[in-house]
C-alpha cells in the first residue's frame, strides 16, 4: 500500500461580508425580537435612538445576545437645529434643553459634554458610537472643525474610561451640492484623516430610494473618493435599488435605514420651529418584484382587486411569506426585514469584481422588466397608474446609467467592508 502524502493547503480568511445597519423606530421592538428569535442575525448593528433605549430593553439585550453590534447615536445632529430639537433629547445627560449651539462643543462645556457621552455609552454597554457631529452647509462650516475635535476627544475619553475597544463612527451629514462638488469634497476627506474614527457614514440630503439615475451615477463617483481613508464608507438612509447599487459597484460597504422607512435623508424638517407633535410614519409594504414601498391600504387593494397582479407581484418566499399575499400584509416588518437581507447576502457572496454586472444582469433587468409589465396593467387606482409608470420610468433610466457605467467605467476601488462585533474579537 503506498504511502499517502498531504501537504498543507494556504486557507485565505474568510472576507467581511457587506453589511446592514437597521434603524429601529420606536414600535419597532416586538416584530424585531420575534425576527431575531427565528434565529436570522444578519445584521451588522442596530442604531439605537437614547431617548428610547430603556424603553427598548429587551431588544437591546436581544441584540447584545446575538453578538450584534449595539450603537449610539447622540442626536447631536437634529439637536442643534430648529426643527429637529426635541425637548426629550434636550433632557439627554449631554442636552442642555435647548437646541444646542457652537459653543456648547468647546471649552470646559464641550469637555462635560463628551464624559457625558462616553459615561452614557459604557454604562447602557453600547458596542460602537456615532461620534456627535451636526449638518453643514458647506466645508466653511464651523461645525465641521469643530465636529472632528470632538471626535479626538470622545477617543481620548473612551480610552481613559476602558472603552478602548468601542469603535467610532463618523455621520457626515451634508448637501447633495456639496457632496457632488470635488473641491469640497477632497477638502472634507484631507480634513477628516485627522479623525481617529473607523467608518464613515454618508447622510447626504436630498438623496435615498428614490435615487434618480444621475443622482445614483454621482454618489458612486463621489463616494469612491472617501475610500481613500482605510475605513470603511456606508450609506445611511438610503435602501432600494440605489442603495444596493451603491454595494454592487463598490462605492460602499453597507447600507443603513429603518424598517420600511428611513430610506432618504431630508433635512427640510430641521430647518423651521416644529409644528405640534408630528404623526409617527407608518410602515409600509414593500414589493420586492418592482422595488416599491406601498402605504398598507393601498397594497391590499391592489392585491385583493386583480388574481393577476396577485400571481406577478406577491411575495413567493416560504422563509418571510409562506402565505403569500396574507404574510405580506400582515407582517411587513419580517417580510422587508428577510427581503433585504437576502438582497444584500446575494450580493455578498459574489466577487467585488463581478457584482456590479451580475447585479445589473440578474438583478436589475428582470426588476425593470417586471415594472415594465406593473405599468401596462389597467390600474383602477389612479394614483397607482402614476406611481408605477413614474417608477418604470426612473428604473428605465438608472438601468440605462448603470449599463453605461458598468461597461465604460473602470472601478478603481472598493470600500472596504464594516467588520462585524464577532470579528473584531
Amino acid at each position: 500500500m503506498s504511502e499517502t502524502k498531504y501537504f498543507p493547503r494556504i486557507v485565505r480568511p474568510v472576507p467581511d461580508p457587506l453589511g446592514l445597519y437597521i434603524r429601529p423606530e420606536y414600535r419597532d421592538q416586538k416584530a424585531l425580537l420575534e425576527f431575531l428569535s427565528s434565529g436570522n442575525t444578519s445584521f451588522s448593528g442596530f442604531v439605537f435612538n437614547p431617548v428610547y433605549v430603556e424603553k427598548q430593553n429587551e431588544l437591546f439585550e436581544q441584540v447584545l445576545n446575538s453578538e450584534i453590534d449595539t450603537i449610539l447615536d447622540p442626536r447631536t445632529q437634529e439637536s442643534a437645529t430648529p426643527g429637529g430639537y426635541t425637548e426629550k433629547i434636550g433632557t439627554l445627560p449631554w442636552g442642555v434643553e435647548r437646541p444646542h449651539r457652537t459653543d456648547d462643543f468647546q471649552g470646559i462645556l464641550g469637555g462635560r459634554l463628551i464624559t457625558s457621552i462616553a459615561n452614557f455609552a459604557l454604562e447602557k454597554r453600547f458596542t460602537q458610537i456615532i461620534s456627535p457631529s451636526h449638518l453643514l452647509k458647506n466645508t466653511d462650516d464651523p461645525w465641521l472643525k469643530i465636529d472632528i475635535d470632538m471626535s479626538i476627544k470622545l477617543r481620548n475619553k473612551l480610552d481613559i474610561l476602558g472603552g478602548e475597544n468601542i469603535p467610532l463612527i463618523y455621520s457626515l451629514a451634508i448637501p447633495y451640492a456639496v457632496f457632488r462638488d470635488h473641491e469640497q469634497r477632497m477638502r472634507l476627506i484631507n480634513l477628516l484623516k485627522s479623525s481617529p474614527v473607523n467608518m464613515i457614514w454618508l447622510k447626504i440630503d436630498g438623496l435615498g430610494s428614490g435615487n434618480t439615475a444621475t443622482a445614483t451615477c454621482n454618489y458612486i463617483r463621489a463616494a469612491a473618493d472617501f475610500h481613500s481613508l482605510g475605513i470603511p464608507v456606508v450609506a445611511d438612509h438610503i435602501g432600494g435599488i440605489p442603495g444596493l447599487a451603491l454595494l454592487a459597484f463598490g462605492a460602499v460597504g453597507a447600507l443603513a435605514h429603518g424598517i420600511t422607512l428611513r430610506e432618504r435623508f431630508s433635512a427640510g424638517g430641521w430647518k423651521s420651529l416644529r409644528q405640534g407633535k408630528g404623526r409617527l410614519p407608518q410602515r409600509r409594504i414593500y414589493i420586492p418584484e418592482m422595488d416599491l414601498m406601498l402605504d398598507a391600504s393601498q397594497a391590499k387593494n391592489i392585491f385583493n382587486g386583480s388574481p393577476r397582479v396577485k400571481g406577478l407581484f406577491s411575495c413567493k418566499s416560504r422563509f418571510c411569506c409562506p402565505r403569500g399575499i396574507k404574510d405580506m400584509l400582515e407582517n411587513p416588518a419580517q417580510h422587508f426585514l428577510y427581503q433585504r437581507i437576502n438582497q444584500v447576502n446575494s450580493l455578498s457572496v459574489i466577487p467585488e469584481q463581478l457584482r456590479s454586472q451580475r447585479f445589473y444582469n440578474k438583478y436589475l433587468l428582470p426588476i425593470t422588466d417586471k415594472v415594465l409589465k406593473a405599468s401596462n396593467i389597467e390600474w383602477q387606482d389612479k394614483i397607482m397608474l402614476k406611481k408605477t409608470y413614474a417608477h418604470r420610468k426612473r428604473l428605465d433610466a438608472i438601468r440605462i446609467a448603470l449599463g453605461e457605467y458598468s461597461n465604460n467605467v473602470k472601478i478603481e476601488s472598493y470600500s472596504l467592508h464594516p467588520k462585524t462585533r464577532v470579528a473584531r474579537k
